[in-house]
């Protein structure tokens, strides 16, 4: 599969996504942030590390975007038999947040069952750090939300 000197593509169909991932990590903050939990140097991603965190990212960018197709008719139904139990303007308002951030808590959801937070072409997040980070995206979205709520109340 070596492709021919002037075709710009990289020798293996992976080696361009491998050598992305090892020019991205140089500051000292991304140096602790994807050091793993336990003792020691992370050992340096081959080939086949490279392909299994593409098919990762693909099946996160996947179910994301399924969440968010699966929100607009949820948001509609839901919030039709949520008016059949309750009139509570709370209950409808974290109804209403959970469905608009549905995609993200699909990712807090699974970063916390894999321990892996992924961000685009760097090597992930992994352990305690990746569901510290879960937490600190959905508690932001709760509070800007809850903020943003708190505001539309207090103008009538």
């Amino acid at each position: 599969m070596a492709g021919s000197w002037n075709s710009g593509g990289p020798a293996t169909p992976f080696e361009g996504s491998l050598k992305a991932r090892k020019q991205l990590a140089d500051d000292d903050f991304e140096q602790w942030l994807y050091a793993s939990d336990e003792a020691g140097e992370p050992a340096e991603e081959t080939e086949q590390q490279a392909l299994e965190a593409e098919w990762a990212e693909e099946d996160l960018k996947l179910r994301i975007t399924t969440a968010g197709y699966i929100a607009i008719p949820a948001g509609f139904i839901g919030l039709g038999i949520l008016s059949f139990f309750t009139t509570s303007l709370a209950a409808q308002t974290f109804f209403i947040w959970v469905v608009i951030n549905m995609p993200l808590l699909t990712l807090a959801v699974a970063t916390w069952r894999r321990r892996e937070l992924r961000f685009g072409l760097k090597r992930p997040v992994k352990g305690r750090k990746a569901r510290i980070l879960a937490i600190i995206l959905v508690l932001s979205s709760g509070v800007t939300f809850a903020l943003a709520v708190a505001q539309a109340m207090m103008r009538g």
